[in-house]
């Protein structure tokens, strides 16, 4: 018996974590002086919490290697295999080295499970659409390592790219910082445009001079980057920008049919990094 699980910054919860017979990883946020567990939503950020955000009021919280290996430890004790779909390591404040040194040791210590840890290299709805499909492979052939290693295949197929309204933001943020930093922070109106690309790393892409036509260029990024805008489908995440995220779909659907656009609200996880408004977008790569 085999347990899938998703990384927290996946974009995926509730009713579809069920749907698609995946659990979701720990997280925590700090909201304030508290830390709470982040177990996920059903439902947009409310109109606080997104002031709250633009307010700094909301931090991620690393997860310990302790923490990581006693979570994934309980499922391997009842006798289940398991396979975790990270987001890029290189997006992890240690570079993912307590994820690792945790899944290292769930492999001496569990000599006759597996525990399997998939560096997706991306973020968001990359890494759940990388997570869905395994799961999907797996479910037809009951082969763990075959799925495991189509899902390495997939890793770095997905990129992300996506427009930050408050640049000043970012600077709050040591991963985000280098990105931001390249900006000219005194020019009023600047929306940076960033990717994680196939590597899994930030990089800046392109500023736009407003946050409306920063979501254009968006679309013209996928359009000089996918591999094919009408053979695959896209994800589109938001917050604080409905608008203009269903802009970006209708222009996807001159292309592709209605169920080959993903369209779904971020998460406050992902939020507190990238600020309370942003668009973003997954696509496969050249």
């Amino acid at each position: 018996m085999a347990k899938f699980f998703v990384d927290a910054f996946a974009d995926m919860f509730g009713a579809e974590l069920e749907k698609n017979n995946l659990i979701l990883a720990p997280s925590k946020l700090k909201i304030g002086k508290n830390i709470i567990d982040f177990k996920g939503w059903n439902k947009p950020p409310t109109q606080k919490e997104l002031n709250d955000l633009k307010n700094n009021k909301y931090s991620i919280v690393h997860i310990t290697e302790q923490e990581w290996y006693e979570f994934f430890a309980e499922y391997l004790k009842q006798g289940e295999d398991v396979v975790f779909f990270a987001i890029s390591l290189r997006l992890f404040s240690d570079g993912g080295a307590d994820l690792l040194a945790a899944f290292t040791k769930l492999e001496q210590d569990f000599p006759g499970r597996k525990a399997k840890l998939v560096n997706t290299k991306t973020v968001s709805c990359g890494t759940s659409n990388i997570a869905v499909l395994t799961q999907t492979l797996f479910n037809k052939e009951k082969d763990l390592e075959k799925a495991v290693k189509f899902a390495t295949t997939l890793s770095g197929q997905f990129v992300t790219a996506f427009v930050v309204d408050d640049v000043n933001f970012l600077f709050s943020n040591p991963i985000l910082k280098q990105s931001g930093s390249d900006l000219t922070g005194g020019l009023l109106g600047v929306k940076p445009i960033i990717s994680i690309d196939r590597e899994g790393n930030f990089k800046l892409l392109d500023k736009a001079r407003g946050f409306k036509s920063g979501v254009n260029k968006l679309f013209s990024i996928v359009q000089g980057n996918g591999e094919n805008v009408a053979d695959f489908t896209f994800s589109i995440v938001f917050a604080n920008a409905e608008l203009e995220a269903l802009d970006l779909k209708n222009k996807f659907l001159q292309y592709v049919s209605e169920n080959e656009v993903k369209i779904t609200p971020s998460s406050l996880n992902i939020l507190s990094i990238v600020g309370p408004k942003f668009v973003g977008i997954t696509f496969h790569s050249k």
